[in-house]
């Protein structure tokens, strides 16, 4: 390992780059259970957050993605002739390859930027 100790590595996870800066908001909730006094429950939530957008210039931005991201379809075949068609990513797909093609996205003045985002249950 690059690191003795706890402390060494906390020093090199500081040197990470952060990416855009979370936010926290913190608003009450009232809930569907009545307490003592007949009324109902609420409770202070806190939602962290970050700005979308920043993210995602930040994942198009970062050096270590550029290989990985796609701007276009692409039809991708197993054979010579062309038909056996793969399907392994996103943008070797029929849905892509329709819309970015149609009138609307027609090439070079607009392309089709599709991002997952996804929630990840960590525990």
């Amino acid at each position: 390992m690059s690191f003795q100790t706890a402390k060494a590595l906390l020093k090199k996870i500081e040197r990470l780059p952060r990416g855009p800066e979370w936010t926290c908001d913190v608003f009450k909730v009232k809930g569907d259970q009545l307490g003592e006094d007949g009324k109902c429950v609420t409770q202070e939530v806190e939602l962290w957050r970050r700005d979308p957008v920043e993210c995602i210039c930040e994942l198009i931005g970062n050096p270590l993605f550029r290989e990985k991201l796609r701007y276009e379809p692409q039809l991708k075949f197993l054979d010579e002739e062309g038909k056996v068609r793969v399907y392994d990513e996103m943008w070797t797909g029929d849905w892509w390859w329709n819309t970015q093609v149609s009138a609307s996205f027609e090439p070079p003045l607009n392309t089709l930027i599709l991002m997952l985002i996804s929630d990840i249950d960590w525990q």
